[in-house]
């Protein structure tokens, strides 16, 4: 396998976003390419048939292997780049508890994303139209999540014990693009103090800052209520496509 890998991705997206901190948090060599998600070239057979079936990014390739899922991918680097240990735990515990956050990350926190989806993105694929209904259960996904990290910021200063790991990379960037969106008001964080403080610690990141500069100029142009040039026609929209956050059960709102 190279000492290079090649790195594909969209800075607009979240997991994107917590996989390339990750690559620069822990120096690992790599080769960046953007994907140009916003003109839909991810949804072409020929780009799913080459390298994800499910059209989505980030995607990693390492000469002739492949891998998809920022999970799966930050793993695999972690591995192959022997990374300091703290980023996947170093005992039998530790990486469970690693890979507890982010298994639940993905049926939990990453849908409530249709709440930034739908305030910014939704108008410019297929026009005006009401989203609220899809926006309050992005919401209403989201506040569960963040009640939920409240309790487990209360006992650790990161999400899986006292270091950084990259749970806390895959959950920082869900909120970065709700802080970039304008998704929750002051009085929403203001009930969330702990997890307020922890997202505030890790945008102090000099990583952090990066890699988040496309999305926060996003969320400036879509405030000023300009429309972004989109020819893409899908999108996982998250917070809406599921029954719920697997603890509610929330309906779907258009059912």
């Amino acid at each position: 396998m190279s000492s290079i890998v090649r790195y594909l991705h969209h800075p607009a997206s979240q997991p994107c976003r917590a996989v390339h901190q990750f690559l620069l948090e822990a120096d690992i060599p790599f080769i960046e390419e953007i994907v140009d998600i916003m003109s839909g070239i991810n949804e072409r057979k020929e780009f799913k048939d080459q390298y994800n079936p499910t059209g989505q990014v980030p995607i990693l390739i390492d000469d002739d292997f492949v891998v998809w899922e920022s999970a799966a991918i930050a793993f695999y680097l972690n591995e192959k780049f022997k990374a300091p240990s703290n980023w996947f735990g170093d005992t039998a515990q530790q990486r469970a508890i690693i890979q507890q956050y982010l298994h639940w990350h993905s049926t939990t926190l990453r849908r409530g994303a249709g709440a930034f989806f739908y305030s910014n993105f939704a108008e410019c694929i297929w026009g005006p139209q009401d989203y609220s209904k899809e926006i309050e259960k992005g919401r209403h996904v989201l506040r569960e999540s963040m009640e939920i990290l409240e309790g487990w910021l209360s006992k650790t200063p990161y999400v899986c014990g006292n270091e950084i790991s990259f749970a806390d990379l895959q959950g920082f960037h869900e909120f970065v693009s709700h802080h970039a969106g304008y998704v929750i008001p002051d009085d929403e964080w203001a009930k969330f103090p702990t997890v307020k403080a922890w997202f505030d610690k890790l945008s102090e990141r000099p990583h952090a800052k990066t890699v988040s500069t496309t999305i926060k100029k996003v969320g400036e142009i879509r405030k000023a209520g300009e429309i972004i040039p989109m020819t893409r026609r899908t999108s996982l929209a998250k917070g809406t496509e599921v029954i719920g956050s697997g603890n509610l059960g929330i309906p779907y709102f258009n059912s």
